[in-house]
């Protein structure tokens, strides 16, 4: 047998390990170490043995068990009776025969060896953003080696492989790490970002696998199990569990529920593609509402100082509503917004086009919410173009996401939170935007209540650019930017709730930094 007729023979073994292809490839190898040691390698590619046995085989009691009934009892007799148990147990028909495999002699040294083989690091956290664990808490160590688990309440994390491509998890997560090109996602999004050297990872779910072909592709857990696949960039072979496979081109996404796929529309606002930058020098500019009297707030901080724009509030009243009035504030006084006509206007236009930045205030809003006044807690930006706007508000349309939930707006998209805002108490909230080129809603956008990272409800992608110089003012606080525009918001036109400590930065923030001004604010 050539060299070529072997590795033909072993693909046949590696997907079907039947007794016609098994022993003629015992027989292959028997006086060849080279042979045995491809053999060795195509295995670890293919998740080896514990891969295949779903995990049972790696668990380390089966393991320890196996090797103490290798050494009591002839190789030979012993590979039959482990063959008999695994069918018994109705596993794969294919994982018998590799069992076999095993205990004939392929892999005997390695099992039987006094020694632990060594841990092998198959990934790494390079950084996370938001995170909260499950559980008992961190992450010990942030080299990840095969039978690894990750399992995260909230947050992001960006991990590396090895040089086989790079994984952004957003939580609630959980993933084990199966092999050097295998992880299995339990619940939760991952997007994939695969190398060169990486294609062909496979992402396993309990509704089959994901095969990569090229490039990026993003998968979804639901806690009801039901599996999504999103390809943003070159190809994926999607498998179910009965062995059907799809190939999904870019644009293309497939979702696996109970025992059918059906394919969707492809919707990358539902996954976070990257993480914010980090090291960025920022300025800001800052309302503290401490005055407690008069008709205008002061802004201090270097955006404050630097703009040609007065960043001085002056409050105002329109319609039935009476102008903005003070009331106590998270530390000292706030604002409070009538939802009739109070609002509040600076000349400052806000930052623009797709510039980084953060808005962050406290906010109260009443438990009576009307979905009338839940827009337009801060906004800047053109309403005439798609785009352009830049609002932040408490979501009152229930097609767009969850009810009472922080919400942003550009005209065209959004993004909704899921904390219910709606209980009459304080509530800082924040929302950062990492700016780039092509920079879109869903995918470079975060948003926190009370310091941790919201799960978004609903988020649509249009990219972020907004623009200031034609709308005739600067920004708008407790006034819709969009009520002239759309004859559904004429009702909609403000704000009934207070806010407290009204940050803009010119960067995106990081969680701890968020933090740090939480405790400030409260101080």
């Amino acid at each position: 047998m050539n060299e070529q007729e072997f590795d033909h023979l072993l693909a046949l073994v590696i997907e079907d390990a039947s007794d016609a292809k098994t022993e003629p490839l015992l027989v292959a190898i028997a006086k060849s170490e080279s042979r045995k040691i491809k053999l060795k390698k195509q295995f670890d590619v293919h998740g080896s043995l514990g891969i295949a046995l779903e995990n049972e085989v790696a668990k380390a009691a089966f393991t320890v068990n196996t090797i103490k009934k290798i050494e009591a009892e002839d190789s030979r007799h012993f590979g039959n009776r482990v063959t008999n148990v695994i069918k018994k147990r109705v596993w794969y028909k294919r994982v018998a025969k590799l069992v076999a495999l095993f205990v004939a002699g392929i892999f005997l040294v390695r099992l039987i060896s006094p020694t632990p083989a060594p841990k092998q690091v198959v990934a790494s956290v390079i950084r996370s953003e938001g995170v909260q664990w499950a559980g008992k808490g961190d992450l010990g160590n942030k080299k990840l080696n095969i039978g690894d688990s990750l399992e995260i309440e909230a947050g992001l994390m960006e991990i590396g492989l090895e040089g086989k491509g790079r994984l952004i998890l957003e939580g609630p997560a959980h993933i084990d790490f199966l092999s050097p090109f295998m992880i299995k996602l339990h619940r939760g999004k991952a997007v994939m970002r695969v190398t060169k050297e990486g294609h062909g990872y496979t992402v396993k779910t309990v509704r089959g696998k994901v095969v990569d072909v090229g490039t990026e592709f993003a998968v979804s857990v639901l806690d009801d199990d039901t599996v999504e696949t999103h390809v943003i960039e070159g190809s994926v072979e999607a498998f179910s569990k009965d062995g059907e496979s799809v190939k999904l081109e870019v644009n293309d996404a497939l979702r696996f529920a109970n025992a059918q796929s059906v394919s969707i529309a492809s919707d990358v606002g539902k996954f976070y593609t990257r993480l914010p930058p980090t090291r960025q020098q920022s300025n800001f500019l800052h309302w503290s509402f401490n005055e407690n009297e008069g008709s205008v707030a002061l802004a201090n901080g270097e955006l404050a100082k630097n703009t040609k724009e007065v960043s001085t509030l002056n409050f105002h009243g329109l319609d039935e509503g009476a102008s903005a009035k003070w009331i106590r504030g998270i530390d000292k006084s706030g604002i409070y917004f009538d939802g009739k006509g109070s609002y509040a206007e600076s000349e400052y236009k806000g930052i623009q086009g797709g510039g980084a930045r953060t808005v962050c205030c406290w906010v109260k809003v009443p438990k009576n919410f009307s979905i009338n006044q839940g827009f337009g807690i801060i906004s800047w930006g053109d309403a005439k173009s798609t785009g352009q706007t830049w609002q932040v508000s408490i979501n009152p349309i229930a097609k767009d996401g969850k009810i009472g939930r922080l919400r942003l707006g550009i005209r065209g998209s959004q993004i909704v939170g899921s904390s219910d805002l709606r209980d009459g108490q304080w509530h800082h909230i924040a929302v950062v935007f990492y700016g780039s080129l092509k920079s879109n809603v869903g995918t470079h956008i975060l948003l926190y209540v009370d310091g941790k990272k919201e799960s978004v409800s609903r988020a649509a992608l249009k990219e972020v650019n907004t623009k200031s110089k034609s709308n005739g003012h600067g920004i708008w606080l407790g006034r819709n930017i969009m009520h002239h525009n759309v004859d559904l918001e004429i009702r909609r036109k403000f704000f009934r709730g207070a806010i407290d400590e009204l940050y803009v930065f010119d960067k995106a923030l990081s969680q701890q930094e968020l933090s740090m001004i939480i405790k400030r604010d409260k101080k």
